[in-house]
């Protein structure tokens, strides 16, 4: 259950993981801690309601459907556009990853090609762990005001 008496401190923690039953993609489990203030929507909201009842010192093993991380994947978040709308567009093929600026909010987002053709490309607007579980080992090294 989610403490919200945690929101707005910072925890420095370590973790481990990715897709579920998959080699980890996502290793920070040596090194410096990583910092997360609590309840600010810094990482997927299952990790952050982990995070939330853990105590310094703490270690555990996270288990995430798709809708408590990346959520699941949305057809209509895949669109074809032509190449001449891309300054680069005579250079992407299948797998192409590059920046897109989202409109809404300006923030630059990874988007990903799923096919190129001769005068068009479709572009997967989702992120690239939408639809998967995932699976984090996460410990608390220490939490600050």
């Amino acid at each position: 259950m989610k403490d919200n008496s945690q929101f707005g401190k910072c925890a420095y923690i370590r973790y481990r993981g990715g897709v579920a039953g998959e080699e980890p993609i996502d290793d920070r489990s040596e090194g410096e801690p990583v910092k997360v203030v609590l309840g600010a929507g810094q990482v997927v909201p299952g990790i952050e309601d982990a995070l939330s009842e853990m105590r310094a010192g703490e270690e555990r093993v996270v288990r995430l459907g798709p809708e408590e991380a990346y959520g699941r994947h949305d057809p209509d978040g895949v669109q074809t556009y032509p190449r001449t709308m891309f300054p680069f567009g005579g250079e992407l093929e299948e797998g192409s990853v590059f920046q897109w600026t989202n409109p809404a909010s300006g923030q630059p987002i990874p988007v990903r090609v799923v096919e190129a053709g001769e005068d068009a490309v479709k572009v997967d607007f989702n992120h690239p762990l939408a639809g998967k579980a995932l699976e984090y080992w996460l410990k608390i090294e220490r939490i600050e005001d």
